[in-house]
């Protein structure tokens, strides 16, 4: 069985030991990916002597969690220390030579520097040739045979003397050459430039200790930090007759210093970021509270009465700033479910900090459409599926794109938590249908009923109009207050063909419009309280 060994950091030097140290460059086989940090998985192999042997692993990420690195061995040595280092300089020589894209140039550079010496013997040899025959033309004046000697010398020396010539001119025109080429060699080894593949500086330095000659294999184990993932969904509805499509996608990205190449891709589900969603509808309660004195003119105040705190005040402000939010519709949301998943396929994510967008899953899901709503808080008319049998789907909170009859109409967010057995997709909104609200002017008013009671009467009208060619389903969604005093007594008149919750006041109604028809809906209530108690929240 594997075994994970973790050891203090520590920089302890083999120098002492007088053996070379082993170099090792590691593969990254797996990458568990969570909401913001990875953990990689990599696997190396060495040889190593008897005794104690520096190892230096290369292809190490640069930006990592040191406190998680784990190293395991099935082989019989022991890792004494290890460390981690970023340090450029570290066996640079050694190291440049094993990286696969520098050792392509040092190579080079070396032949450019075997040719340069090689022109450069040839030259002081052409040179010292030319000399040579420079000075030796002598030829005895006594000589018989002088003029023929002079004559073939002449013709010996200009032949020698233009071959020598031409030669060397040739071999400084190539040691020009290869001159300027290995300066380019050099200049883009110092640089390492876009035309080399960037190389991860992480290193692990081990200590490692042996009874004999091994083969070792280990594994390693390490967190890094700037990386991360968000699912989202792609939704798409051909036609309310439809079922939902949904594809689920990942986006990646990573920004280590090492490239993944190649690897398992694990990832768990985290956190994503909620922007948008279907307005939900406040409690609305009625409760006294009264005024100080000189706030109202005219307002006769029952000294007998008990006051009220200014904690109750705090309350009443709580309630009017939640209300607001929910006007606006922002919510968000952290109660998410934690999914994993296992790629089947091999995926390359390059650190770039550049997103990845990678196919996870594709679903089709039997949804029931209808429109939706809450023209208290907002008169915009959703579109929404209710989906079903969501357990079997493993979905999770997402952003979710939404394609509707070919057209992209804007972003929601697909929130799984909302209910147990359905959930309400937001698909947009349609402004082919038109909702208003309105008070009731004439069924609107306030009596008095004795010399210290008083009943205020409130009724609301909904006007609706689908301008779509075709037959809608229509929720409507809106509520009277409750009373949190029991002096304060509130009673619902007309629900105007709703569902009504008496616990909470909320008023549901599903009607069915043609199309191009109008439908109207009322609904009332009234309020009987003291006279002179001020109510907060109507």
């Amino acid at each position: 069985m594997k075994k994970f060994i973790i050891i203090a950091l520590c920089s302890i030097s083999l120098a002492a030991f007088g053996q070379k140290p082993v170099f090792a460059e590691a593969k990254l086989n797996s990458v568990t990916l969570y909401e913001q940090s990875a953990e990689l998985y990599s696997n190396t192999a060495f040889k190593i002597p008897k005794g104690s042997s520096e190892v230096v692993i290369t292809n190490i990420a640069q930006n990592i969690d040191e406190s998680t690195i784990k190293i395991g061995s099935r082989s019989k040595v022991s890792v004494l220390t290890y460390r981690f280092t970023t340090d450029e300089n570290f066996y640079k020589t050694e190291l440049d030579k094993r990286n696969p894209q520098h050792k392509i140039v040092l190579d080079s550079i070396a032949l450019m520097e075997k040719k340069l010496k090689d022109l450069d013997f040839r030259k002081t040899a052409l040179a010292n040739s030319i000399g040579i025959l420079d000075k030796n033309q002598v030829i005895n004046s006594g000589s018989t045979s002088y003029s023929k000697e002079l004559e073939k010398l002449i013709d010996y020396y200009q032949k020698k003397r233009t071959d020598l010539s031409t030669e060397l001119d040739k071999t400084e025109i190539s040691y020009a050459s290869v001159a300027g080429k290995l300066d380019k060699l050099r200049t883009k080894f110092d640089l390492n430039n876009q035309e080399l593949e960037k190389y991860p500086t992480g290193k692990l330095v081990l200590q490692i200790s042996s009874e004999g000659p091994e083969e070792v294999n280990l594994d390693i184990r390490y967190s890094i930090r700037e990386a991360l993932w968000r699912p989202y969904y792609d939704v798409v509805i051909p036609d309310i007759n439809s079922k939902a499509q949904l594809l689920y996608k990942a986006m990646v990205r990573q920004n280590s210093g090492l490239d993944w190449k190649n690897v398992e891709l694990h990832l768990v589900s985290g956190y994503p970021n909620v922007k948008k969603q279907i307005p939900s509808l406040p409690a609305w309660s009625l409760f006294y509270q009264e005024p100080l004195a000189g706030a109202v003119a005219g307002l006769q105040i029952n000294r007998d009465e008990p006051s009220v705190s200014v904690r109750s005040m705090s309350y009443a402000a709580k309630e009017m700033s939640v209300a607001e939010v929910a006007v606006v519709g922002s919510t968000v949301s952290r109660n998410q479910l934690n999914v994993a998943y296992d790629l089947k396929d091999r995926y390359t994510v390059l650190s770039n900090n550049q997103d990845n967008s990678i196919n996870l899953d594709r679903m089709e899901i039997p949804a029931t459409y209808m429109y939706y709503t809450v023209p208290k808080i907002d008169r915009t008319v959703y579109l929404i599926a209710e989906l079903d049998n969501l357990d079997k789907y493993n979905l999770i909170n997402a952003e979710a794109n939404v394609i509707f009859e070919n057209t992209n109409v804007g972003k929601t967010t697909l929130n799984a938590e909302n209910t147990d057995r359905k959930l309400l997709l937001t698909l947009g909104d349609d402004k082919r249908i038109s909702v208003k609200r309105e008070a009731i002017k004439d069924k609107t008013m306030e009596k008095s009923i004795s010399s210290s009671n008083k009943e205020q009467q409130f009724a609301y009208q909904f006007t609706v109009r689908n301008n779509k060619s075709e037959k809608i389903k229509l929720r409507i969604r809106d509520r009277i207050p409750v009373s949190q005093d029991k002096q304060l007594i509130i009673t619902l008149i007309n629900k105007g063909g709703a569902t009504y919750n008496e616990e909470t006041g909320e008023l549901t109604w599903d009607i069915v419009l043609n199309a191009n028809e109008t439908g109207k809906s009322e609904f009332s209530f009234k309020v009987n309280s003291l006279k002179n108690r001020m109510i907060l929240g109507l």
